[in-house]
Formats: structure tokens, sequence, C-alpha cells
């Protein structure tokens, strides 16, 4: 028996939502791009460096597109933010789905929650994926990092 899937923008109104009030994880913040963005598409997201590495007491900017297809299909995460890091693009901050768990990991996943019913916490959402891209740099903390501050040319 399938479960019936929640529409893009019903799920997109319940992560803003808990966006805005903060309900989420302290080291990620998220919100739309554009307060008039009725598509729901062009979001931006925060990322406090995780502590004991070359990223504490850094903030990272982010942006996230979410396509026509979401939450069945994982956004589009860029650094605005110059970061190095192992799968993110150096030219224009593109984190590679490959990269990061649950970015990969994100259609396999969608199909087994059409088919089973959803857990308490949804594990493909903006949240999800900031906390994961958080956690992926702390297992590269001790890298050298790029001047505090820097963006890349094409935020700049």
């Amino acid at each position: 028996m399938a479960v019936a899937q929640v529409p893009r923008n019903f799920k997109l109104l319940a992560e803003l939502e808990k966006g805005e009030k903060g309900m989420g994880a302290g080291a990620c913040s998220y919100g739309l791009e554009d307060p008039e963005d009725i598509f729901m598409t062009h979001w931006t997201g925060t990322i406090w460096g995780p502590p004991h590495g070359q990223h504490e007491n850094r903030i990272y900017e982010l942006k996230m597109e979410c396509g026509p297809n979401y939450p069945r299909e994982p956004p589009l995460i860029h650094f605005v933010s110059q970061i190095n890091l192992p799968g993110v693009n150096q030219t224009d901050g593109k984190v590679d789905r490959n990269a990061v768990a649950v970015l990969r990991d994100w259609t396999r996943i969608a199909n087994e929650l059409a088919k089973n019913p959803r857990p308490k916490e949804d594990p493909l959402s903006l949240e999800a994926a900031l906390i994961a891209i958080r956690k992926y740099m702390e297992e590269h903390k001790k890298l050298p990092q790029p001047p505090e501050g820097s963006k890349y040319a094409m935020y700049k």
C-alpha cells in the first residue's frame, strides 16, 4: 500500500515555519531568500562552524534551491562563503551531492518513505541537509581555510 505524499509547497511551508521560528538545530538556520518567492525555490542558510578546528567561530552562508521535484530530489546547495572542503567546487561553491551522505542517498530515502509511513523526524529537509553538511565539515576540520569573510566571486 502506497502512502500519500505531502505536496511540495505544504512541505516547504512547514520547513519555512520551522526555520522562521528557530525550532530547528541551533547550529544551522535557514529561510527564504526572497519572502515574495511564492514558489519557495530560493533559500539561504547559515552554518555555524563546528568547534575544535579551522571552522570554529566562523559563520558560513549558503544558498539552496528546491527544484520542482523537491522533496523527491535533493536541493542544490552552494556555499556563498568560501570554504576548503572536499566535494565543494572551488569556483562556485557548489556542494557535490555525492560528498554528503544525506544528499547522496536522498532519492533512495525518498523512495523508501513513499512506501512506508514517515518517521517522527523528517530525514529529507533543508535542515537535515545543513546538519549533514556541518557534520561533514567536522570530519574535515583540520583543513586550512580561506580568510574569514571571503566569498565566491559569483556572490561578491
